[in-house]
């Protein structure tokens, strides 16, 4: 029997082994890989009482998928220097608009203070996206923040 011959036989054999008659196959689902953005960025403070806003963009990988955006620092920089670490701002998901952040009809974003919880989520199909980050107190003194996006 020829060496050619011989493998042949053996991986034909492997291969009925493995399948073991069942007429049952189950497939695993390719692991997606996810990537992670760290943003940073500066909400202005307010001027003449109109709250302002900062935003960063993000691109969702081919096909799509669970997204998390955590606002994990904000630290505004009061009159005289001091700093207040747990300043809340608002925080939404959106599309890219030229230099501005436009979050989809009807939604609002959502009010939360820095930490690890301080997350928002949900699904979104591959493209470019924009996390806003926007003052909610009319603030004396910019915001320092940083935002980390999971997404495939």
């Amino acid at each position: 029997m020829s060496i050619l011959r011989a493998c042949v036989l053996v991986t034909c054999g492997l291969a009925a082994t493995a399948c073991g008659g069942s007429s049952s196959s189950s497939a695993t689902a390719p692991s997606q890989t996810i990537a992670t953005d760290t943003l940073t960025g500066v909400v202005p403070a307010a001027v003449n009482g109109t709250p302002q806003s900062a935003s960063n963009n993000f691109t969702v990988g081919q096909g799509g998928g669970t997204v998390t955006v955590t606002l994990t620092s904000a630290i505004e920089t009061l009159p005289g220097g001091t700093q207040n670490p747990s300043v809340a701002m608002a925080m939404g998901v959106g599309t890219p608009s030229g230099s501005s952040c436009t979050l989809p009809a009807g939604s609002a974003p959502t009010i939360l203070q820095a930490g690890a919880n301080a997350s928002l989520s949900g699904t979104l199909s591959a493209g470019t996206y924009c996390v806003l980050i926007t003052d909610v107190t009319v603030q004396p003194g910019p915001v320092n923040y940083t935002v980390v996006v999971q997404h495939p």
